[in-house]
């Protein structure tokens, strides 16, 4: 009975949404804490995600024991409803049948009401957003010794409300609404935010690899424009800075070893290196080059072709191969 929410439902037939139903509120030391009369929506609220257990009208359910020879248990639910044929007025399709374990005279306490008036007062308390996990008989609920056990359950929550129920009742799986879960709508809301989310951010992402792209071939172009004698733009902001440097010293050209001449020679010795230049740096005079094979040949196998090695004699430049993969650094043969 700890933290339990038990409601007395009037008889089957007059179950509504709307109807007033008594309740008594057990709180975790089994005490009636609160009773009352309130509907079901209203119940819902005030004892929001409570275990509630409905107890039935005493003339809606039957309460009798019946003799079951000792079966394993996973059979034990086809041998009480064969013990219970014998007693019934109606075809047991039409019934929700619930029963208890086998004692060790072999007898089994079985419970029965009209199924279709209880599925639906069942979905009636579910759709109002009670949590019902048993329907109880009230033969199951009052005192042994009740003085007027075919009489409902009603207020004051007296003796005849605190009997412990059994762990079994007529809510059969069979017969259970389904009941909508709260998080539901949170939770299709947060899903259709993120892929909101995820779409606008691929966008933004497409747009500002768009703008970069158009950036580097602008900035290409006015290197191409204002140094014509650049064959190959690799690095457009160095070779401008190497061109003007040239231009402001008024040399009008450079030494072999500068960046310009040596990045020149290297574009000549690996002319599969253009458009697939990863990482590019100039330091003592020396170029390293990493290619990322965006084309799907592999840059180790075509450096490696007499082609490449006769253009780097004759263009005065020496490749050494790095550990990392597709990476050289290229230096002057004769500094």
């Amino acid at each position: 009975m700890k933290n339990t929410l038990r409601i007395a439902l009037p008889g089957l037939a007059e179950a509504s949404a709307t109807a007033p139903l008594a309740y008594a509120w057990f709180d975790r030391q089994g005490r009636c804490a609160r009773s009352g009369e309130l509907a079901a929506a209203a119940l819902a609220t005030a004892f929001p995600g409570a275990r509630a257990e409905a107890v039935l009208a005493p003339s809606d359910a039957i309460v009798t024991t019946v003799q079951v020879p000792a079966v394993p248990k996973r059979m034990l639910t086809a041998a009480v409803h064969g013990a219970m044929e014998p007693l019934l007025l109606s075809d047991m399709d039409d019934l929700a049948v619930g029963h208890g374990p086998r004692a060790a005279d072999g007898t089994v306490t079985v419970a029965w009401a009209a199924r279709d008036p209880l599925a639906r007062a069942w979905r009636l308390l579910a759709q109002a957003g009670l949590r019902v996990d048993a329907l109880l008989p009230a033969q199951l609920v009052l005192p042994e010794d009740d003085a007027t056990p075919d009489q409902a359950l009603a207020l004051p929550a007296d003796a005849r409300w605190r009997r412990d129920a059994p762990r079994w009742s007529l809510a059969l799986p069979a017969l259970s609404p389904r009941q909508r879960s709260p998080w539901r709508a949170p939770l299709w809301w947060t899903a259709a935010a993120a892929a909101v989310w995820i779409v606008g951010l691929n966008i933004h992402a497409a747009r500002l690899r768009g703008e970069a792209t158009a950036l580097r071939t602008r900035m290409e172009a006015q290197v191409r424009a204002a140094f014509p004698d650049i064959p190959v733009v690799v690095d457009p902001l160095r070779q401008a800075e190497q061109g003007r440097n040239a231009l402001l010293t008024g040399q009008g050209a450079s030494s072999p070893t500068d960046f310009v001449p040596l990045a020149l020679a290297t574009a000549g010795a690996l002319p599969f290196a253009a458009g697939h230049t990863a990482v590019l740096r100039y330091a003592d005079g020396a170029v390293t080059i990493k290619l990322d094979g965006a084309d799907g040949k592999d840059p180790d196998q075509l450096a490696q072709a007499p082609a490449m090695a006769q253009a780097a004699t004759a263009l005065g430049v020496r490749i050494e191969k790095q550990d990392a993969p597709s990476t050289w650094r290229i230096t002057r043969s004769q500094p």
